[in-house]
């Protein structure tokens, strides 16, 4: 029980340069907890493979782009609180707006 205060705790503090770190902690904590069959194979169980690729992922976040801490807050909290039947059918949405870009927003 500690634990998981202790981790949803590291959430109060997300700006925009801790997020894609503790997005992709968590992204791979989860993807290991949910679908474990899929990570073994991804990245051999290596949790450290599978964050350096989803931070690999946020090279390509154009730039211009405005980061939204408060929908990076709600993201990170929503991907911890879901099931992981609500992770493979629908990822938080607030996911997708954490930046917002002229392109279109980047999750």
């Amino acid at each position: 029980m500690f634990a998981l205060f202790a981790f949803v705790g590291c959430f109060l503090v997300v700006d925009e340069d801790t997020f894609p770190d503790q997005y992709a902690s968590l992204s791979c904590e989860r993807t290991r907890e949910c679908s474990r069959g899929y990570f073994e194979a991804e990245w051999d169980g290596v949790m450290d493979d599978c964050v350096d690729d989803v931070l690999d992922n946020f090279d390509d976040v154009p730039s211009g782009c405005d980061f939204d801490d408060d929908e990076a807050r709600d993201c990170l909290e929503k991907v911890q609180a879901a099931t992981c039947g609500e992770l493979y059918e629908d990822y938080p949405k607030d996911c997708a707006q954490v930046y917002s870009c002229s392109l279109g927003d980047f999750f």
